[in-house]
């Protein structure tokens, strides 16, 4: 499709297709696709994982002569993706952290799942007040790092 290091219309069209099939929206809860995927990648600066795994999508979609990866059904999209998957496991890997990043950071997302849509600090997450005695073994064990 392309040789170019910058997203395209119809890479972005194919993003969106491939975030909303991995997150699909479900109730008060937005889709991968609705978060601003394609921005949240492009601001990350490189894109050498990302283009090559975008156009072997579109390319598996010619190949099968229907229509863009995009406007496929998500049953289409899904056998496309389950047969690419072993072939471009790290490019798969990748995409769903960079997705998850992205998901989690949303506002809206937060809130969908339950959560207050805030920074950690200042108001910050405290942690529970536990028992310490079940820590005595890592310090029993003593240090396992090499001093620089």
């Amino acid at each position: 499709m392309s040789v170019q290091n910058e997203l395209d219309q119809a890479h972005e069209r194919i993003l969106d297709a491939l975030a909303a099939l991995i997150i699909p929206a479900e109730g008060q809860r937005p889709s991968g696709a609705d978060v601003g995927f394609a921005g949240y990648v492009r601001q990350q600066g490189s894109l050498g994982w990302l283009l090559p795994g975008l156009d072997s999508l579109a390319q598996a979609a010619s190949e099968q002569g229907v229509a863009p990866f995009h406007e496929l059904d998500r049953a289409q999209q899904q056998t496309i993706v389950d047969g690419l998957k072993r072939k471009q496991f790290r490019f798969y890997g990748e995409l769903a952290n960079q997705l998850m990043l992205c998901y989690y950071q949303h506002e809206h997302v937060m809130p969908a799942i339950g959560m207050e849509a805030r920074a950690p600090f200042p108001l910050g997450y405290y942690p529970i007040d536990g028992d310490f005695s079940l820590l005595e073994p890592v310090y029993e064990r003593g240090q396992i790092y090499r001093e620089c």
